[in-house]
């Protein structure tokens, strides 16, 4: 079990909160065109579509979106989901804002996510990536993350990845270990 009560988030740390409907309705504008979006949402995503339409494909049952918050301004900085899924926390849509892209805040969300779903419950990871985002493969392999045969009928535009809850353990408490050092610092 992952605790964080007794970290302190000072800016420019980030943290998580429950995606609001209005953060959910910009996500559009991150993508601006039809691979994008299905590069990112999968091939169910109508591009272009209604912000009405776009909340509708986004909001999976049983999935929990969460939005990435960083610095004393709240800057909503970055976007993923979780859910349970083959038996793993299944992360799913990550993205980070455009404009903030290239600070390694996608291994900051990703790090957020384990916290939160350890915390309810110590069980493996999973994720799909397209395979020829290879930033994003590439980020998930530095994490330990390991390509594994997919529990359904495999896509050949995919990987599924899976990590092991002790892994994703160890990896929040180093990133854990980083903020600590970091807030004493300031």
């Amino acid at each position: 079990m992952v605790e964080r009560s007794s970290i302190n988030l000072a800016p420019p740390l980030c943290h998580l909160v429950l995606a609001s409907q209005y953060e959910m309705q910009q996500l559009q504008r991150w993508f601006n065109n039809a691979e994008q979006l299905h590069n990112w949402g999968g091939d169910s995503f109508d591009y272009p579509c209604t912000a009405q339409q776009f909340i509708a494909q986004l909001c999976r049952p049983a999935t929990q979106s969460y939005s990435l918050i960083t610095g004393h301004a709240a800057q909503w900085v970055g976007f993923g989901q979780l859910c349970d899924r083959f038996g793993c926390h299944h992360l799913a849509r990550l993205v980070i804002a455009p404009t903030h892209r290239g600070k390694g805040l996608a291994r900051t969300l990703i790090y957020e996510l384990f916290i939160k779903a350890l915390a309810e419950q110590p069980k493996p990871f999973s994720l799909y990536v397209h395979r020829h985002n290879t930033l994003a493969l590439q980020l998930y392999i530095a994490l330990g993350f390991v390509i594994t045969a997919p529990p359904e009928p495999e896509n050949p535009r995919l990987h599924f990845m899976t990590l092991e809850a002790g892994a994703a353990n160890a990896l929040v408490q180093g990133y854990l270990s980083d903020v600590n050092r970091r807030v004493d610092e300031r």
